[in-house]
Parts: C-alpha cells; sequence; structure tokens
C-alpha cells in the first residue's frame, strides 16, 4: 500500500506543488493513521506556498490543515479511538493532502459514521472559525450589526449562515456577482468594486457595526475600523491582501501590532484570530466548538456552500479557483479510491 501526497516543493505559484507516492508505514506512539476521504482548501494554503505566511513551514512540506477520514490504523498506546471510526483531523496548517495522514490523538475527534465527508470538512476550519469568532470573540447577541468581508467565501459563508441562526442584521463585501449568496442568508450585500463600505454603511446603519469580520488586512482593516460604533470590535483572522501586493513589507509587523494591541489606534477593541493559535491555548474550546458545529450540521441547521469538489491529485487547480476569487463557499479536495 502506498501513500498520495501533495508537496510544495518550493515558494511559488501553483507549479510549485508536486504529487509524490510513497509506502505506507506503520503509526509512532501516539499517533493515529487516517485513511483520507476529503481535505480542506483554504487561503491560509495559498499564503504559505508563496512563503508568505507568518513562519512559513520547512520546506518540502504538505498543505491542508483539514480532512475527514477513518482510523485505518491507531498506535499501540491509541485508547479513545478504534480502527474504522470516523474522524476529523485538524492540523496547524499543514498536512491535509493526501490519502493517508498521520495524526496525534489531540489532532484527531470522533463524528459520527453517517456524517458526509465532503460536508464535514467543509465545516471543520469554516465554521469553527465562524462560530469562535461569532460566540468566543465578538460575544453577539440577537440584533447586533456586524460587517463580513468576504461574505461569499468558506468562512464568509460560514459567518452569514451562523449569523442568521443568531439572528443578526449583517452586511456583506462581495463582488456583485455574488450578492445573490449573501442574499439568501438574509445579509445586505456591498460590491467591494464599486461601492465604497465605509460610505454605504455610513448611509444604511449609521448606527455604526458591533463587530467587523475582516480576512483581508491593509489598508481594508483601516477602513473596517471607520465602521464600527463606539464599542464596536474589529476581529482580524487574515492578510490576504499580500497576495495582491507580493513586495509589501510590512503586513507582518501590522499583524504583530494587531495581536500586542487590545485597542485599535481609534480605542476600539480588537483582536487577533487564528483558529490554529486558539487551538494551542484552549484544546478544550476547540473539541467543544467543533462538536457544536457538527450537531449543528447533522440537524440540519446549517448546509454549508459546496463551491467544488476536485480530486487531489488536481490540487493545483483547487489553489487557484481561491486565488482567483472564482469559488462560492468551500473547495474541497476528495479521494475517490
Amino acid at each position: 500500500m502506498e501513500n498520495t501526497r501533495v508537496i510544495v516543493s518550493k515558494f511559488g505559484g501553483p507549479e510549485v506543488l508536486k504529487i509524490i507516492r510513497e509506502p505506507l508505514r506503520m503509526p509512532q506512539k501516539n499517533e493515529i493513521r487516517v485513511k483520507v476521504l476529503s481535505s480542506g482548501v483554504a487561503l491560509g494554503d495559498v499564503m504559505r506556498r508563496e512563503g508568505v505566511f507568518p513562519f512559513p513551514p520547512t520546506l518540502p512540506f504538505t498543505p491542508g490543515y483539514d480532512a475527514i477520514g477513518i482510523v485505518d490504523e491507531p498506535g499501540s498506546d491509541v485508547n479513545q479511538l478504534s480502527k474504522g471510526d470516523k474522524v476529523a483531523v485538524f492540523f496547524n496548517g499543514t498536512g491535509g493532502y493526501a490519502t493517508y495522514v498521520y495524526a496525534k490523538e489531540d489532532e484527531v475527534t470522533a463524528i459520527p459514521a453517517d456524517i458526509d465527508p465532503v460536508l464535514g470538512v467543509a465545516v471543520t476550519l469554516n465554521y469553527v472559525t465562524a462560530y469562535q469568532m461569532l460566540h468566543r470573540f465578538a460575544k453577539v447577541s440577537e440584533g447586533d450589526r456586524i460587517l463580513i468581508h468576504g461574505a461569499s467565501g468558506g468562512t464568509g459563508t460560514a459567518l452569514l449562515e451562523l449569523g442568521k441562526l443568531a439572528k443578526l442584521k449583517m452586511f456583506g463585501t462581495a463582488s456583485s456577482a455574488k450578492h445573490e449568496i449573501v442574499l439568501k442568508y438574509g445579509a445586505v450585500p456591498i460590491d467591494y468594486r464599486e461601492e465604497d463600505f465605509v460610505q454605504v454603511l455610513r448611509n444604511q446603519a449609521p448606527e455604526g457595526m458591533d463587530a467587523v469580520f475582516d480576512p483581508i488586512g491593509g489598508e481594508n482593516y483601516n477602513r473596517s475600523l471607520q465602521t464600527l460604533n463606539e464599542n464596536g470590535r474589529c476581529i482580524v483572522y487574515g492578510y490576504t491582501s499580500v497576495l495582491e501586493k507580493r513586495n509589501s513589507s510590512n503586513w507582518s509587523n501590522e499583524w504583530k501590532q494587531i495581536a500586542e494591541n487590545e485597542k485599535a489606534q481609534g480605542g476600539n477593541p480588537q483582536s487577533l484570530y487564528t483558529i490554529t493559535g486558539l487551538k494551542k491555548e484552549r484544546l478544550d474550546w476547540f473539541r467543544e466548538d467543533l462538536q457544536i458545529v457538527f450537531s449543528l450540521l447533522k440537524e440540519g441547521k446549517i448546509k454549508p456552500i459546496i463551491a467544488e469538489k476536485i480530486p487531489l491529485t488536481e490540487a493545483a487547480r483547487a489553489q487557484q479557483l481561491l486565488e482567483k476569487s472564482k469559488a462560492i463557499g468551500k473547495v474541497v479536495l476528495t479521494n475517490e479510491s
């Protein structure tokens, strides 16, 4: 038996993604071998591939935060999981693009056997991220006004759907072609290409936003602050603007400043959210919130949008969909064998 794995051989464009095949090995102590059914694709994967993510991984590496699969071989000291269990796997940003993965016990969580693996992987990263930002960080209440940037993406649509469940008043930036999906969740769409979202919100919601969720950073972050009310919180959870300005050298310093300062320049509270950082600090929260979103999925209260299902061996095409902002919802890699 062999493993098929995607690796980043050097930093650069989609062409640096390579497919390798290697023999399977037995899991080591406190390790579980999981046969992967589906893997998630995220913009963080693209940023790591480009070498612009903070503390980029050592080359070569396999991209991928998350996967859904079946326990294929538990290590000798693994007691909580058995062969055949369906599980969600969550790594610290690398490892998911493979037909088999080796994960530690704290990276694996048992999930219901009847969960569809494509829908399951769609909620593992994106919906836990959205849930934690809404409820752990922003602590939203019914009727709160929120602004969601990148509202048509994987995390954006998760914020919209969970925000609708929480009965929030939502505004979402997206290109005009994607406004239908924003409207679907009862949010007000704003065309970020043709409209000034700051001015739109001043006209439509002069009371200001109670929370803004910004995965873009840079100038977008500075303008997001202008939309907040006196106590409104800005939550930054990405810095994708660096992909458009590849010579930008200040973004990591700005990211650090946001992380270190609980208040923005104007005095509004702000947070820098990373799911991997919070998981490291509060594994109990991650496990609790993962089970909450899987319960919502099982009960039919959330229905993640799948942009496209793509074979693992076409990972480069999957990443290009995200880079070119062509995807609505989650892009998922599948293993058909």
